[in-house]
């Protein structure tokens, strides 16, 4: 059945608690000279891998964050960013070129800047232009460097005073994070593997994962990626309560196309109570079509654990579909096809 994995990816998916436990000291390291007192705004630019710390960022510390963040997708930086905006530029490999624009973009308009990369031309800009220069270790898929990318974003905010509270430590995570990941480790954990057996439920069929905002919102994006790049399936997501006012009409699909989709409910034990109404009278509605729902919910106390649980979760169900499909996770063929083109 491992045959497939050839590249041994699973072990990124077993030693994502060092990323957490590495990621304070990588911070300190860079030595960052800041001037907090001048940020207004706090930019995170990136792209697939490496952007989606930025989101997971404003979802998990939506009620911590003491300025307003954005983060941005593409090649410009917006008009408001100006001497007073904080830009994180993030490329896992340092190459991504909407990432290199950007951040020249809002070097132009005055920004302070910090870049968070392996290496490559963002290093070098960052040399170039005496930037703060955070360095992650080489070697990851950039999807699967997401501990380092999330973590050191978080240790950037904790140090620059941009957070209403800053857990240093972060030892009772990695702790959590050991267990999960021993829980979800097929064939070596005691018990049943969760995220096995939903793989397997989802096999041939297209998931649908719905999440609720704000806090679990971009956990759904986080699985729907993941399943997309390395099961190399089809799969989409959305949030609550958002998707009631759109999303939930399409629903009334007919029944030779419904047929095709299971939803992958991701529940918090303390939803707002509006948001958990929603909930079960969406739940309703779906049944009615025959559409199966599998309702998982996250694990632990604070909103960091709660997230965490359901994005590594998430990361080994996208493993187990891959094997089941007899895909190499690894390989992403049609983004070096497209990057390929693209540079001709």
């Amino acid at each position: 059945m491992y045959s497939v994995d050839k590249s041994n990816f699973k072990r990124f998916l077993k030693d994502f608690h060092k990323q957490i436990e590495e990621s304070g000291t990588i911070v300190k390291k860079a030595d960052l000279s800041l001037d907090s007192t001048r940020i207004k705004n706090l930019l995170y630019v990136g792209m697939g891998g490496s952007a989606i710390a930025g989101d997971l960022i404003k979802d998990i510390l939506f009620d911590n964050l003491n300025v307003p963040t954005n983060v941005i997708r593409g090649y410009l930086s917006p008009a408001y960013c100006n001497s007073e905006t904080l830009v994180i530029a993030s490329s896992y490999s340092g190459n991504t070129e909407e990432t290199l624009s950007a951040v020249e973009s809002a070097a132009d308009k005055g920004a302070q800047i910090i870049t968070l990369t392996s290496g490559g031309t963002l290093k070098e800009l960052a040399q170039e232009n005496n930037w703060g220069c955070i360095i992650i270790p080489e070697g990851y898929p950039p999807r699967q460097a997401l501990g380092y990318l999330f973590f050191s974003l978080y240790h950037i905010l904790g140090t620059a005073k941009l957070l209403s509270y800053y857990d240093e430590n972060l030892s009772s995570l990695v702790s959590s994070a050991k267990r999960w990941v021993k829980a979800n480790d097929y064939p070596n954990s005691f018990a049943s593997v969760l995220p096995f057996e939903v793989a397997h439920k989802i096999q041939n069929k297209i998931p649908i994962i719905y999440s609720s905002a704000p806090l679990l919102r971009t956990v759904g994006v986080r699985w729907r990626n993941q399943i997309n790049e390395n099961a190399k399936s089809m799969a989409f997501s959305n949030a609550f309560p958002e998707l009631n006012h759109n999303e939930i009409v399409g629903w009334e699909c007919e029944a030779n196309l419904s047929k095709n989709f299971i939803i992958i409910l991701l529940e918090n034990e303390d939803p707002h109570p509006r948001i958990q109404k929603r909930i079960e009278i969406t739940k309703k509605i779906i049944k009615k079509k025959g559409v199966e729902i599998i309702e998982i919910y996250s694990a632990g106390k604070t909103p960091l654990e709660k997230v965490l649980s359901l994005i590594v979760l998430g990361d080994w169900v996208s493993y187990y579909l891959a094997l089941a499909y007899k895909k190499d996770p690894i390989e992403i063929d049609n983004i070096n096809y497209l990057k390929n083109e693209m540079a001709k």
